[in-house]
């Protein structure tokens, strides 16, 4: 089957083109959309924009102090605006914020097994639009347990909440799953997506993430030796930070057969 790269997004468009069904909650990509926009403001009113939006998207106070100092300079450098951003929004929602064509990607696979999910906003996302889905992730952030969300001066909090059901589980729970898709959206850069590739029983993967820094070796060279890709494009999302790849593999036996 064709391998399809290095495709341009058609949905980047506007700051509301993520929602093809105007219902669909994402306040991700509200924040991340007007963000964007910033960028053809006016020198006088970027400031004000600015500032607004990093209140309403919940930028701690040294976060805003930052923004107001980068303002404050003769140049506008979106590279490190978008980085406080980021890096504050990827706590309170998800690592990757999926925009509508990934979104849609990832339902066609359903039912999903979602290992990893962190604090489920992914997954409610996608439970919005009709996805049978398993949240699963070793680390529920109700536990206070969660090195990835809600942290606080970068260690775990107990005040984290899910924005739906993440139920506890790690690779060991893949075991059995058969009929669901593994879902893994930027697996850390660790031995647990090649746990989770190992146990898994089923025949789909869908992997959202970067080449850099997600997963390791181990599980890259299992998907080279055991997994056919069968979609393969860039996100755009972020991409003056990075480049994220949103992925589809079938496993290769499966495929032949």
């Amino acid at each position: 089957m064709q391998v399809m790269t290095n495709v341009t997004n058609t949905l980047l468009a506007g700051p509301y083109a993520y929602c093809e069904n105007s219902a669909l909650q994402h306040p991700y990509s509200d924040i991340y959309y007007r963000l964007r926009l910033l960028g053809s403001s006016s020198n006088d009113r970027r400031g004000e924009l600015l500032r607004n939006l990093s209140k309403e998207a919940g930028l701690a106070k040294t976060d805003q102090v930052k923004l107001e100092l980068l303002t404050s300079l003769p140049w506008f450098e979106p590279t490190l605006v978008e980085e406080i951003f980021y890096l504050s929004l990827r706590e309170r929602f998800a690592y990757g914020m999926l925009d509508a064509d990934t979104l849609k990607t990832i339902r066609q696979y359903s039912p999903i097994v979602y290992m990893g999910a962190g604090n489920g906003y992914n997954a409610w996302l996608l439970e919005q639009l009709g996805a049978d889905i398993l949240s699963l992730d070793a680390f529920p952030v109700e536990e206070g347990s969660n090195w990835f969300f809600n942290t606080r001066y970068g260690f775990p909090s107990g005040d984290g909440k899910s924005w739906t059901k993440v139920q506890k589980g790690d690779s060991t729970s893949l075991r059995g799953i058969q009929n669901r898709t593994l879902f893994l959206c930027w697996p850390p850069k660790n031995s647990m997506a090649a746990k989770c590739l190992s146990a898994y029983s089923g025949n789909t993967l869908v992997l959202v993430g970067t080449k850099k820094s997600c997963a390791n070796t181990a599980f890259f060279r299992e998907l080279e030796r055991n997994w056919e890709p069968l979609y393969s494009i860039k996100t755009g999302v972020w991409k003056s930070l990075h480049t994220e790849w949103l992925e589809v593999y079938e496993r290769r036996q499966f495929a032949a057969s």
